[in-house]
Formats: structure tokens, C-alpha cells, sequence
């Protein structure tokens, strides 16, 4: 995108949403759960439509205020102690 300039405010939401992949992923898992929708043979359009919309305005409303996901944040401070590690 850093080549295309014009577009990389329409790719914005994409671009949040993938470098917060784990939590977006944990959160759809989670959402699935409390729906109770992981019987279905496949989820409705719908349903689908729903997890994309909301995944995409929370990672980017959780973008403005943090550079990484709750999930990648924890995931780093867990693996730091590896750094030190030869």
C-alpha cells in the first residue's frame, strides 16, 4: 500500500484488523461462543457480515489509542524474557 498512497486510507481498516490478527481471531472464536452459534453447519451471511463489521470498528477504534492488539501486546510481554536467552 505504501506504493499506492491514494488508497491506503480505504485499506486503513484491513491494515488495523491484520496487524491485531490473534485477537480478532480470539474475539470471533469468543463471539461464537456466546451466540451459540458453533452448532451450525455454517454460519448465515448475516452472521458473517456482523463479525467483519465489528472486528474491523473495534481494532480500529483500539488502533487510535494502542500500535498493537490487547493479544499481541500480552503475547510480547509474555515471550520478552526469550530476548535475553543465547
Amino acid at each position: 500500500m505504501d506504493a499506492f498512497l491514494r488508497f491506503h486510507r480505504f485499506a486503513r481498516p484491513v491494515i488495523v484488523v491484520g496487524s491485531m490478527s490473534l485477537t480478532a481471531y480470539v474475539f470471533h472464536v469468543v463471539g461464537i461462543r456466546i451466540l451459540g452459534i458453533e452448532e451450525l453447519p455454517g454460519s448465515p451471511v448475516h452472521v458473517l457480515l456482523a463479525f467483519i463489521v465489528a472486528v474491523t470498528v473495534l481494532a480500529t477504534l483500539w488502533s487510535r489509542s494502542f500500535r498493537r492488539g490487547l493479544l499481541e501486546w500480552l503475547m510480547a510481554k509474555a515471550t520478552k524474557p526469550a530476548e535475553l536467552i543465547r
